[in-house]
């Protein structure tokens, strides 16, 4: 009996030495856990494609690989009607001798086989064009100062002192209202001449400012002594030049003088003695570099504004009385370079 209590004994001191080991803790739940889940980087949208290149002339897609051709032609009734001027992208309209106009005829876009009446080069011409790079200038000849000074610049001589076999004379007009131009022949025989670059228009077919501005429906400026005088037409959009009877100007082709854009920069104009035609009359030198107001005209509306220019090789800024740049209809545009406080008047 005694050893069965024994044996009892032992097995309880056994099973109480086993016990003493505390049994293995449950991992206790994390109150609301949530899985967690490997980041999903958010996809980026596909790049925005690039707007198409445009002309810096007209603002119209696609850039002419044609070279800049400026053509000088004449702006007087014995000139008129002028010939293949529709085709420019760019007219400037400058005063020479005794109050009368000019105009500098930029092409790029289009070469017509016929430009015309072509006439001579002002000590101004390098300075207006300068900003283009290396242009070629078509003209007619010229004094002595104005030819060099030409020469010394970065525009290509294309006159027809140099380029004589691309001129010839029509016998429908009377000298020198007669010599015109094989343009798009020019084009291609030049060298080194440069393609459209920036000269500081700014293009825009919708711009809230505009919107915002005064009606006009036609505005007239004095250049010199000659007044020019453009009327909105809705229908096709575009300032069209008038005649003093009121009447549309019209091309040799029939077609009217219109554009989208008059831009109207008052510059500094002098009297220029180093250049005089055969009656001793004196030019007048326009000064396109420096700063100045501007007026212009698109979409039927007006817009008031400054510009500057700071070397004949940077652009022409035009800008709003925020200093923002002010904004032309694609398409082209004509820019009357004014004297400051010369006349103008528009409603």
């Amino acid at each position: 009996m005694r050893r069965i209590v024994a044996a009892l004994s032992a097995v309880g001191l056994f099973a109480a030495g086993c016990s003493s080991d505390p049994p293995a803790a449950a991992p206790s739940p994390t109150p609301n856990a949530t899985p967690s889940r490997t980041p999903t980087a958010t996809p980026k949208p596909p790049p925005r494609p690039a707007p198409p290149p445009v002309n810096p002339l007209t603002g119209l897609r696609g850039v002419p690989k044609r070279p800049v051709v400026a053509v000088k032609i004449d702006d007087t009734g014995s000139g008129r009607p002028q010939i293949g001027l529709e085709a420019a992208d760019v007219v400037y309209v400058e005063q020479v001798e005794g109050g009368a106009t000019r105009l500098v005829a930029v092409y790029a876009s289009r070469h017509p086989g016929t430009v015309g009446p072509v006439r001579s080069v002002r000590n101004n011409d390098p300075e207006l064009l300068a900003s283009y790079g290396r242009p070629a200038l078509a003209y007619s000849g010229g004094a002595g100062v104005p030819v060099a000074r030409l020469r010394r610049s970065k525009v290509v001589d294309a006159g027809a002192q140099t380029r004589g076999g691309f001129y010839r004379r029509l016998g429908s007009r009377r000298a020198p209202y007669n010599l015109v131009v094989d343009l798009a022949g020019l084009a291609r025989a030049v060298r080194g001449v440069s393609r459209p670059v920036d000269v500081g228009f700014r293009w825009a077919r919708i711009d809230p400012r505009v919107t915002r501005a005064r009606k006009v429906s036609r505005v007239s400026v004095t250049v010199g002594v000659t007044r020019k005088t453009f009327r909105w037409e809705p229908r096709s959009r575009r300032w069209q030049l008038l005649n003093a009877d009121g009447s549309v100007r019209r091309t040799a082709s029939g077609r009217p003088i219109a554009t989208p854009n008059v831009v109207i920069p008052f510059c500094r104009a002098r009297l220029d003695r180093s250049n005089v035609d055969v009656l001793g009359t004196p030019s007048v030198y326009t000064s396109t570099v420096g700063s100045g107001k501007v007026l212009i005209f698109r979409d039927g509306r007006v817009q008031s504004g400054t510009w500057w220019r700071r070397t004949p090789y940077t652009r022409t800024h035009y800008l709003d009385g925020k200093r923002k740049p002010l904004t032309l209809q694609p398409g082209g545009a004509w820019v009357l370079l004014a004297a400051v406080g010369a006349p103008v008047a528009f409603r």
